[in-house]
């Protein structure tokens, strides 16, 4: 039971730097798209993270299976989400203006 008990204390950390590595990605980085990158990657193993633990620490069969449902609809509807909020950044009314200054910073590589 504790060996169980310290391996969801490890996935809880390792959930807890995640989120806020992600929340520091939000807001150091500069085009929408990184950002987008930071968040939805650090979110999505945080809360990964946070289900494992939960799954270590789970009394019966019957939350185990829940917890198993809620992964995989996790692991299905997060790229699905940044997906959507990926095209409503690119068809924004601001979407040019971030375009054109990546190309910019391209032909300056």
């Amino acid at each position: 039971m504790i060996i169980r008990e310290i391996l969801s204390l490890i996935a809880f950390l390792i959930g807890t730097a995640f989120g806020i590595m992600g929340m520091i990605g939000l807001f150091r980085f500069k085009d929408p798209y990184s950002r987008l990158h930071a968040g939805s990657l650090c979110a999505t193993t945080a809360v990964f993270s946070y289900l494992i633990a939960l799954l270590l620490l789970s009394p019966s069969l019957a939350s185990t299976a829940r917890l198993i449902i809620l992964i995989v609809f996790f692991l299905i509807s997060a790229p699905t989400g940044s997906s959507i909020v990926a095209r409503f950044i690119w068809e924004s009314e601001d979407a040019e203006k971030h375009r054109s200054s990546m190309a910019k910073e391209d032909k300056s590589l």
